[in-house]
């Protein structure tokens, strides 16, 4: 089953790690037909938007995520930015969501990881 995305013009999505932009003057239609990492511009969190421990937590979700190549590197920060989110924190419910995090990143759950968080980030 493919996966079916409008993207209005001028906005940039990820793929696989690519940047596309829609230059045209009309929004642009797709569908996916394989398994791929993608990312909408309005999902997308950029280094100088980090303002929180939480934050951080999900830059380096979000690297993991569209980069895998470089999953090692990226799995060691978010640790480190997982550790101190949980650590700079006494919210209960903020400490359990950490923890599912750290679940969801361990099974690979990249996108559910950045769901969560996004919720999270969003109150």
């Amino acid at each position: 089953m493919s996966l079916k995305f409008r993207i209005p013009a001028g906005e940039k999505i990820i793929v696989n790690g690519a940047v596309i932009t829609n230059t045209g003057t009309k929004a642009m239609h797709f569908s996916l037909e394989n398994d791929a990492s993608i990312m909408r511009e309005r999902d997308i969190m950029l280094p100088d938007q980090v303002k929180t421990p939480l934050h951080n937590v999900y830059m380096q979700v979000q690297m993991m995520y569209i980069e895998p190549e470089n999953h090692a590197t990226h799995y060691k920060a978010f640790q480190e930015a997982a550790q101190f989110a949980f650590l700079s924190t006494d919210d209960i419910p903020q400490r359990e969501m950490i923890f599912e995090v750290v679940g969801m990143v361990g099974e690979k759950n990249f996108y559910g990881a950045l769901k969560v968080l996004q919720k999270h980030l969003e109150d």
